[in-house]
């Protein structure tokens, strides 16, 4: 995924949640509290996900799987 998707993306999810929890509490402070934290969580799940990402490249280094030999894991 492109960084501009990625970066795009990433900013909907938030005015989404923004807007959501802005609606359902009319509360600034709440606002700003559950998309901090939602933001959070978003760059973990991130972040797991290039960790898994590695972990799934060295397996298959490990298996001897080569880049064109790798068994689709994703399927």
């Amino acid at each position: 995924m492109r960084f501009a998707v990625f970066h795009r993306a990433l900013w909907l999810l938030l005015c989404t949640n923004a807007i959501a929890v802005y609606f359902a509490s009319h509360s600034i402070r709440r606002l700003i509290v559950s998309t901090l934290a939602f933001s959070l969580f978003l760059q973990l799940a991130y972040f797991g996900s290039v960790l898994f990402l590695l972990w799934r490249a060295r397996r298959a280094e490990h298996l001897g799987f080569s880049r064109q030999e790798r068994p689709a894991i994703d399927q």
